[in-house]
């Protein structure tokens, strides 16, 4: 999950910035995708479920 931490950071920052344009976004998305982020997000959600009690 450190590597989907880190290319989300970098990205988020330089489609912020300009120094990456918009038209690349949905490539952004299709790496994160490839470093599993479908994965880290149901795990997250997994905890967060157990700690609300459901």
């Amino acid at each position: 999950m450190t590597q989907v931490n880190t290319y989300s950071d970098e990205m988020v920052l330089r489609f912020i910035m300009g120094a990456e344009p918009l038209a690349n976004f949905d490539a952004y998305v299709a790496q994160l995708k490839a470093y599993g982020i479908e994965e880290a997000i149901q795990i997250t959600q997994n905890a967060y479920n157990r700690y609300i009690g459901q």
